[in-house]
């Protein structure tokens, strides 16, 4: 709750994420400075001001719940030994079933396709599967895949 107090500083992170080495405005054809479009989950570059949404093609996307309550799920989800029931989840965020359900439907559908990933893609070196783990920008795990020689 320290570091995520509001909806502003889970977007400004995921854009963080997302676009590490800054965003590049597909019109300017470059890296740009971009600026918080008030309002809403877009960023709009100073030159041109086309819009990025970080959140696209995210777990996030489309959604009308708040992102501080899903980066608390994913906390909870990712603290908890045994799992977490969507009931607990309702209760812990204070949503209806409904919506804890889904929430925790869509972080556990992104742990499986990921291999319990949360905010990084695997990618395959050739030699190597690589996995990196972060999880709120303090705990970084990385784990290498050897493979071995095919003969």
């Amino acid at each position: 709750m320290r570091l995520f107090p509001d909806d502003e500083a889970c977007l400004d992170e995921i854009k963080k994420l997302k676009y590490p080495g800054g965003i590049l405005c597909a019109q300017c054809k470059g890296v740009t400075r971009h600026y918080k479009v008030q309002g809403r989950t877009a960023y709009a570059c100073k030159f041109c001001r086309t819009h990025v949404y970080p959140l696209k093609d995210t777990i996030f996307e489309k959604t009308s719940t708040p992102l501080k309550l899903w980066f608390y799920a994913m906390f909870l989800m990712t603290h908890t030994r045994a799992g977490i029931s969507a009931r607990l989840l309702q209760n812990e965020l204070g949503v209806t079933y409904k919506t804890a359900w889904r929430i925790r439907a869509r972080i556990y559908a992104q742990m499986e396709k990921n291999e319990g990933d949360l905010l990084s893609e695997a990618w395959d070196t050739g030699e190597a599967k690589v996995h990196k783990w972060v999880f709120f920008n303090k705990i970084h795990l990385t784990m290498v895949e050897k493979r071995e020689a095919v003969k």
